[in-house]
């Protein structure tokens, strides 16, 4: 069985030590029930993973000291998936990040969109990074998917296709997403009612391309979390 993971923003070298926050250390010792010589993984979110143990002290602070035995780094692996959605309500936006978050997507980009339910920009930006944070940890994920500030679908088409990804924007009538074999993707996921016309020809004069997620009518987050998931399953190059 491995070890379990915990998260540290900066992660020391081989032979240091190093303090887990008092809420990783209350997970650890409290919910964990791990104690001095149990093996810990710790990782910073940017692909840096830390193999370590607990020393069974504490700092002044109440965190959790463990002696880091080896450090490794992590590349990316399979297609790069960048995420822009428009936030289905309640419980549903935060079972999608967590999802998306297990999925390994490199970011996710709320849209506020013409027929959208909430307010992209009121989301609970704190309540969502804590949420993928939980999510790489399930996943074994050494890299944390960013969450972006709320923008329109036609500025983030056109921000994705300058970046070098092939933007694709869900849509009835629209190309298979087999069609496409970039490495680097940007994914468009609407509301319930879809993205209005007026989105969808922004968006493609950016730079998107309409792309079919089949008959089926989904929801917002069984789309976003489909699509990103058949991207992913692919192994970049």
């Amino acid at each position: 069985m491995s070890s379990p993971w915990f998260h540290a923003p900066q992660l020391p070298s081989a032979g240091m030590i190093l303090a887990l926050d008092r809420d990783e250390a209350k997970h650890a010792v409290g919910v964990r029930r791990l104690s001095a010589g149990d093996a810990v993984t710790i990782f910073d979110g940017m692909g840096g993973i830390a193999h370590a143990v607990l020393t069974g002290d504490r700092n002044s602070d109440g965190g959790v000291l463990v002696r880091v035995d080896r450090v490794e780094r992590v590349s990316r692996t399979g297609t790069d998936v960048l995420v822009g959605v428009a936030p289905p309500k309640g419980d549903r936006f935060s079972t999608m990040l967590d999802m998306l978050g297990q999925l390994g997507v490199t970011g996710i980009v709320p849209l506020n969109t013409e027929h959208g339910v909430i307010d992209a920009a009121a989301i609970n930006r704190t309540r969502a990074e804590r949420i993928l944070l939980e999510a790489c940890k399930q996943s074994r994920g050494a890299w944390l998917p960013s969450i972006a500030p709320a923008m329109t679908v036609a500025n983030f088409a056109r921000l994705a296709a300058s970046s070098g990804r092939t933007v694709l924007i869900a849509d009835q009538g629209g190309v298979s997403t087999a069609t496409c074999t970039a490495e680097r993707v940007a994914i468009a996921i609407g509301p319930e009612g879809g993205f209005s016309g007026a989105e969808i020809e922004a968006a493609c004069a950016a730079g998107a391309v309409r792309v079919d997620l089949g008959p089926a009518i989904l929801r917002v987050e069984a789309a976003a979390v489909s699509m990103a998931a058949a991207f992913r399953a692919r192994p970049a190059g």
